[in-house]
């Protein structure tokens, strides 16, 4: 790597340790007690400070030295959490995001890099932090000693002089100083404490190997035995943590911690490890190494265990890098294999016996590689959502209202192609509830409600679709106000009969609004016309249930990925179309002649009337007709419908592109694929298609009126 990718791979690992900070300091808010939650928020600056230095984002080490001062100060319990604590730091880490947007920009960086001092001093101020303030314009710099480091593990043998006490030194104070700067394990030796008949109280006997996890230099470590290191014996060594990673995970075997400690000679070690017992019984028959030596190792065993653990579960999954463009290629190129197999699948139909068995094995393998490159464009949507935590504190103390934001849910995996475009959508949906949603507390009080309001995110799969559910406990839509509204923006007459979701949809409109002002936050239907494009954008739609004074629930119904679902493949004529899978309940066989005599679009099904539409009159195809129609069931929102269709040819992996020009506002379409044999099939929109069936027998009956 070249020194740009280090510094681009500096930003995007800044980049999200930023978007966590957000919600690390949130929870800390919540719980100004937890130690764990403090030294989460302390790490994440501590990572960024040692990092920016190392790739040489100084104006970004110097800022966060300071702030990690003011941290470290709250973890020692010389300052208290706060509302001033959470907000300095918050306004901390986007003045940081703000010195990483501009690395380029000279002029902006240095304007920025001017600020630092300003913003660390009214933090200091805040927070009743003591110190000289900083003069403006500059910061100073952080010790060399202190940039760039990043958690090790050490091991040190400790063996105090004979005479330590004659100096008024205490040993034991020394290691708990030690014990301050990480997790520990302490191995006292005293083999050598002679009988209590005979021994010098004067004399130190004892000596220690000790583990230290901590973000602490090797010189910081020695500072401790820094008044008794010439008289006694200290060695300070690192363990690479790239030799436990040798063990995938586990700790090192006794042996091998043994003969590190110098407890075991190599050579007895290998005789032993050929014998048959456990080595651990072998040690002591064999009185290779002392019991003493034997549980002391496997005490480090077990913590070196634990570091592993941490280290794990502090890399998460996340054990690769790799950029999104390469990622979006390796998806096209699966989806061009998809068609190819199709193509290839077509071509072998009657061909002998082992080639087909070829085609269906490529198939397989297709289809492995197709699921397994998805999985790995799905991203649970818990991140997106822990960034309105911090929207809704803000626009709470803004607008003077007590709101909780609780989610469910973030486990929820989607396409992050989908995650990416979702975001602007859900921050004008959560402005609406915080601004027009939710009322003040004394409103709320009167009403009968707790004076904190709630706005609730959800997620869930819902088939090969995500339902993502804001929901507030305000006031609700007015209904009365909305039909009112509508009839003056001459969206519907006077005398118009609307159900609740007809209703509620009006509030999509473009320019429509209810609100009675106007405020920097939002109005309700402000924006809402904008968020219905871009969830229609992504092939989903949008809906509203509401009570007055109750809620208001806006549920967004999501495809899982933009790239590639299994379809349902039908003709119409010499057309080709395909459902999404997900949707198709099951197939029904039904005659034209019999339909028409009914004079209602209504085939029985399951001991009841199913509704259809015949896709022939809506594609206005005048082909000839086959005897007998095939009925797809398909669930829409919930609701049963058929779709008729000529022909029903099967399942098929489709590979999604989409539609422009002319085409891309079409309804009904949500996309189109290529066919094995090069043709081209449109991607069925059900939700588009009923919409458009309806509207089509409205115009119908009003031309029939006159």
């Amino acid at each position: 790597m070249n020194s740009d990718q280090f510094r681009q791979a500096f930003i995007e690992e800044s980049t999200e340790l930023l978007s966590s900070l957000e919600a690390k300091l949130l929870e800390m808010e919540e719980a100004p007690e937890d130690k764990e939650k403090i030294s989460a928020v302390f790490r994440i600056i501590h990572t960024i400070k040692g990092s920016s230095a190392m790739f040489g984002f100084n104006e970004i080490s110097e800022f966060t030295h300071h702030v990690e001062n003011i941290l470290d100060a709250v973890r020692e319990k010389k300052i208290s959490v706060s509302r001033d604590l959470i907000d300095w730091t918050l306004r901390s880490g986007d003045h940081i995001t703000a010195l990483i947007e501009a690395d380029e920009i000279v002029d902006k960086k240095m304007l920025l890099a001017g600020q630092s001092a300003g913003i660390v001093n009214a933090f200091r101020e805040a927070v009743g932090m003591e110190g000289a303030p900083l003069p403006e314009n500059t910061v100073e710099q952080s010790h060399p000693d202190e940039q760039g480091l990043t958690d090790k593990l050490w091991r040190i043998k400790f063996k105090p002089a004979d005479n330590i006490f004659l100096s008024g030194t205490n040993p034991l104070l020394l290691l708990d100083e030690l014990g301050e700067f990480g997790d520990s394990l302490f191995l006292p030796h005293i083999e050598d404490v002679p009988d209590l008949d005979s021994i010098n109280a004067e004399v130190c006997y004892t000596s220690w190997d000790i583990l230290l996890l901590t973000d602490r230099s090797e010189n910081d470590i020695r500072d401790v035995f820094i008044f008794v290191e010439n008289d006694s014996e200290l060695i300070v060594q690192e363990i690479p943590f790239e030799e436990l990673s040798a063990f995938d995970g586990e700790a090192p075997k006794l042996g091998t911690i043994l003969l590190n400690r110098g407890d075991i000679s190599e050579n007895a070690l290998k005789a032993l490890l050929q014998k048959q017992k456990r080595l651990g019984e072998l040690i002591l028959e064999n009185k290779a190494a002392s019991s003493e030596a034997v549980d002391d190792a496997l005490k480090e065993q077990n913590f070196i265990k634990t570091v592993n653990e941490k280290r794990t579960e502090k890399a998460g999954t996340a054990s690769l890098r790799v950029s999104s463009d390469k990622l979006d290629e390796l998806v096209n190129l699966v989806g061009e294999l998809v068609t190819v197999h199709a193509q290839i699948d077509r071509e072998s139909n009657g061909a002998n016996t082992e080639l087909r068995s070829m085609v269906e094995q490529l198939g397989r393998i297709t289809e492995n590689l197709r699921e397994n490159t998805m999985s790995m464009r799905l991203l649970p949507i818990g991140t997106t959502f822990s960034r309105f935590k911090r929207l809704v504190r803000d626009l709470s103390n803004e607008m003077g209202k007590s709101i909780n934001l609780v989610m469910a849910g973030e486990e929820t995996e989607l396409d992050k192609t989908v995650i990416e475009k979702l975001n602007d959508p859900l921050v004008h949906i959560i402005r609406n509830s915080v601004d027009h949603g939710i009322e003040t507390p004394e409103e709320r009080v009167k009403k009968g409600k707790p004076a904190e309001g709630m706005v609730k995110l959800t997620a869930e799969h819902a088939g090969a679709s995500v339902r993502i559910t804001i929901e507030d406990d305000g006031g609700g839509l007015n209904k009365e106000k909305i039909f009112k509204k509508a009839v003056q923006n001459h969206l519907i007459e006077s005398d118009a009969v609307l159900s609740d979701e007809e209703l509620y949809a009006m509030i999509f409109a473009a320019g429509f609004s209810t609100a009675t002002r106007v405020t920097s936050v939002s109005g309700r239907g402000v924006g809402m016309d904008v968020v219905r494009r871009q969830i229609e954008s992504l092939n989903g739609n949008i809906r509203v249930e509401s009570r007055e004074n109750e809620y208001t629930k806006i549920i967004l119904s999501l495809p899982l990925t933009l790239a590639i679902i299994d379809g349902f493949l039908v003709n119409i004529g010499e057309d080709s179309y395909i459902f999404p899978l997900s949707v198709v309940e099951a197939c029904i066989e039904s005659r034209y002649e019999e339909r028409i005599n009914t004079g209602k679009k209504m085939v029985p099904y399951r001991e009841t009337m199913l509704p259809y539409v015949d896709l022939r009159e809506e594609f206005d195809d005048d082909s000839q007709r086959p005897e007998i129609d095939q009925i797809v069931v398909v669930n829409s929102d919930n609701r049963q419908i058929g779709f008729c269709v000529d022909r029903v040819v099967g399942e098929h992996q489709t590979v999604i592109k989409s539609l422009s020009g002319v085409f891309k506002n079409a309804d009904g379409f949500s996309g189109a694929t290529i066919l094995g044999d090069g043709s081209v099939a449109l991607i069925l929109d059900t939700e588009g298609i009923i919409k458009r069936s309806v509207l089509r027998n409205e115009a119908l009956r009003n031309e029939s009126r006159y």
